[in-house]
């Protein structure tokens, strides 16, 4: 008689096929199959996903996929909704943010470049359908340049934790030396444009991150320089209070050679987490070397090749010893991000803690690793993963139609009801089932 194999056989490669084309709730009953599923697939809470482009406009304004490296391949996710604020928009819509399962989207305006209003920004839950609108200063449709033709950031709007309509704070970078604010309060919404070039030394802006409770965005320049910005969402007397920016660090704060480094690394990110504040330098292209100081009188040559990746941690002042003096806050070479992994592009730079053994989120998501979009010169990026235990970053499988911004997104933490639900029928089950029942 022949041989029937056991679910539990199947290859690891073949169930992500089959899982990627089910939509959310559907993955989650794969999942509960048997544990060798369980361990091929992710939760779909910790799945990175990324924008992708939809030339046939099929699936609507946006577009999510997930990278599967069991199939070695890109599949999209399927039953998200579609905003309907973009629908005046007469240019296609890209994503400019994400954080916490809620996604910026932006495209130029019906009216014209020539209106007070020249694009339509939306902040959107594409697992919720809700949509709440942001001041157009947010993007700048005229700012947008080819990714392999400039060395400039990606558009990138980051928005404080839980938004509601009534209750917001985004900032944004709309050009290399202007940040956009919008505050909302009570309702009550405000928004202003910022030229940083006197406040950051003439400076341009690489990056923008906001902090746990949103109070508090850190600004960081080409050079390395990092700027707190505090927003001050409260009210006084029926208005806002003015918003302060001061150096997060005054003078001299890099170690040698990273003094030197920081003028030939393109790329900058910040990230928080773990309690802690990291910068991450990128040269992207092409190889460089530098004459860097070694002691009073020495140089030496610095070779930085390229794709080199730099990680320094911020490290805040230090009390006095006993007899000794107050150590000032200052940057150093950090060997690892405490076991996060970290994900780096127009999102609000996202950390998911170490996953264990079994757990089919270590496919892709491993502890001290950073996940980093490079462009590619066809006009769209490519995802690269860097281990910071090896010092070298392995390329992702390419996404079929191309990754449209270079962003990372997760599902929100309220998806978990889809998965809490399928584990309870998982463990009532027995090690093979041939139908998982899911009530939500």
């Amino acid at each position: 008689m022949p041989t029937h194999r056991r679910w539990a056989d199947l290859h690891a490669g073949l169930v992500s096929r089959v899982a990627d084309l089910c939509a959310l709730r559907g993955y989650a009953s794969c999942r509960a199959v048997c544990a060798s599923w369980r361990a091929a697939l992710p939760p779909p809470t910790s799945r990175p996903l990324a924008p992708v482009a939809d030339t046939a406009s099929r699936h609507g304004p946006l577009s999510l996929a997930v990278c599967s490296v069991h199939a070695q391949r890109w599949s999209r996710l399927l039953g998200l909704r579609q905003p309907s604020g973009l629908a005046n928009a007469t240019g296609a819509s890209r994503c400019v943010g994400a954080r916490d399962g809620w996604v910026v989207l932006a495209a130029a305006n019906a009216k014209g470049a020539a209106a007070a209003a020249a694009s339509v920004v939306l902040l959107f839950n594409p697992v919720t359908g809700v949509e709440i609108p942001l001041h157009a200063s947010l993007y700048d449709p005229n700012c947008e340049r080819a990714p392999a033709a400039s060395t400039s950031p990606a558009p990138k709007v980051v928005f404080s934790p839980c938004p509601t309509a009534r209750d917001l704070a985004a900032v944004s970078i709309c050009r290399p030396n202007r940040l956009a604010v919008q505050r909302t309060t009570d309702g009550h919404s405000s928004a202003l444009v910022l030229d940083t070039a006197a406040l950051m030394d003439g400076d341009d802006l690489a990056d923008v991150a906001f902090d746990g409770n949103g109070r508090v965005a850190y600004c960081l320049t080409r050079h390395g320089a990092v700027h707190v910005l505090r927003l001050n969402r409260r009210r006084h007397r029926g208005r806002l209070r003015p918003i302060e920016i001061e150096p997060l660090v005054a003078g001299a704060v890099f170690p040698v050679p990273y003094d030197t480094i920081a003028r030939f690394t393109d790329a900058k990110n910040l990230v928080l987490c773990g309690g802690a504040l990291y910068q991450v330098w990128r040269r992207p292209s092409g190889a460089g070397s530098a004459v860097a100081p070694a002691g009073i009188c020495d140089q030496q040559l610095l070779r930085i090749p390229e794709g080199a990746v730099f990680v320094l941690r911020y490290e805040p002042p230090a009390s006095a010893a006993a007899g000794g003096s107050r150590r000032p806050p200052c940057w150093s070479e950090s060997k690892d991000l405490g076991g996060h992994a970290v994900f780096l592009g127009a999102n609000d730079a996202a950390a998911a803690a170490r996953c264990g053994d079994g757990d089919g989120a270590a496919e892709l998501m491993r502890g001290d690793c950073l996940y980093y979009w490079a462009s590619r010169a066809e006009g769209d990026y490519e995802a690269f993963v860097y281990s910071m235990a090896d010092r070298m970053s392995t390329r992702l499988p390419p996404a079929t139609g191309g990754v449209s911004s270079p962003l990372w997104y997760f599902l929100p933490a309220g998806a978990a009801n889809v998965e809490a639900t399928t584990t309870t029928a998982m463990e009532a089950a027995s090690e093979e089932v041939s139908v998982a029942v899911i009530t939500v």
